[in-house]
């Protein structure tokens, strides 16, 4: 009888995990993650952080003795670099606003152009985890790209080096990953919120360069300005 009533038990439990449906938000994430690694703009930007990854590696890794020098706080082959070609940091500075926005850019307009987001707002789907969807594909896209790129660097530099880096060192590389995560989801998150606001992607596209221009050429130059022009002169008296 008790073999009888496990058996019932465990049948009812296979019944219920059969019936049971996915969340719709995680099947729009998992559909989302499917386009972007198949589509090409996601493999040439890959390509590109890729390449210039490695050129900033080896750049760094033919002149580590001078790049590196013991007991240096600051040293570390993720900034290293002889000047010709700039550090891993400094790469992942540019070239990341341009992988948020690239992911993001059309994450919404694109729906609407092509006619499905229609299509999906019929379903019993709530409108704001469409878009968290978007966003969580994108995301999850991003930070295994950036933790791969991360620890290939760092392990190009220990097989170069020879010396296994420490714990500090090694949490220090973790926490400016997740830091470079946090930086390029901040533009992903402007690409989607201005896909939101235009309906052709072009517009959206322009406008998110437009901002990210701003902030990396413009914005230095103003403040630069206007702190030039608030400091007192240098012949004024004491």
């Amino acid at each position: 009888r008790n073999c009888l009533i496990s058996i019932i038990i465990i049948l009812r439990k296979e019944e219920n995990n059969m019936n049971e449906v996915n969340h719709p938000f995680w099947v729009i994430v998992n559909k989302e993650i499917s386009d972007h690694v198949k589509s090409w703009r996601f493999i040439i930007l890959i390509g590109i952080i890729a390449l210039t990854c490695m050129g900033s590696l080896y750049t760094a890794l033919t002149n580590i003795g001078a790049a590196i020098k013991p007991n240096d706080p600051d040293g570390s082959f993720l900034t290293a670099s002889d000047g010709t070609l700039p550090s891993f940091t400094l790469f992942i500075n540019f070239l990341g606003p341009l992988l948020g926005i690239a992911l993001g850019f059309d994450a919404v307009n694109s729906e609407q152009n092509k006619g499905t987001l229609s299509r999906m707002l019929s379903q019993p789907i709530h409108r704001d985890c469409i878009i968290n969807a978007k966003f969580m594909a994108a995301l999850i896209v991003i930070g295994v790209m950036l933790f791969v790129l991360g620890f290939l660097v760092m392990g190009f530099g220990l097989i170069a080096i020879g010396i296994p880096p420490t714990a500090e060192e090694f949490w220090r590389i973790v926490f400016f990953i997740i830091t470079s995560i946090f930086y390029v989801a901040f533009w992903l998150n402007l690409a989607i919120l201005f896909s939101l606001r235009f309906r052709q992607a072009a517009t959206s596209a322009l406008a998110s360069v437009a901002v990210w221009l701003f902030f990396s050429v413009f914005y230095t130059m103003i403040v630069n300005l206007v702190a030039k022009g608030l400091s007192p002169s240098q012949m004024a008296s004491p």
